[in-house]
């Protein structure tokens, strides 16, 4: 067996493990960028719910109540914005 024989071999036996680390890196990349979307959301509910709250005090209903829904709305809103600025950005 001759030298470019023998690294043909080595990399038949070696190219199924850098595809394997591949697809690991691709899945762990995936994975921080929904973690990264989570996050938006989260911060938008925070927005809303402290936003729900004040609304609710000064509206006279339920404290809690505003918080909900201000909370619920704004997390359709986070959902929404996250969803356009992903299509916005994907090439």
């Amino acid at each position: 067996m001759d030298k470019s024989q023998a690294e043909a071999v080595a990399q038949a036996i070696l190219d199924p493990d850098v595809k394997a680390q591949e697809e690991v890196r691709r899945k762990r990349a995936a994975e921080g960028r929904r973690l990264a979307e989570r996050h938006k959301v989260v911060w938008f509910v925070l927005a809303g719910g402290a936003f729900g709250a004040v609304a609710a005090h000064f509206s006279g209903h339920p404290f809690t109540k505003g918080i909900v829904w201000g909370g619920s709305a704004a997390a359709f809103a986070g959902w929404l914005f996250v969803t356009w600025s992903r299509h916005r950005f994907t090439p």
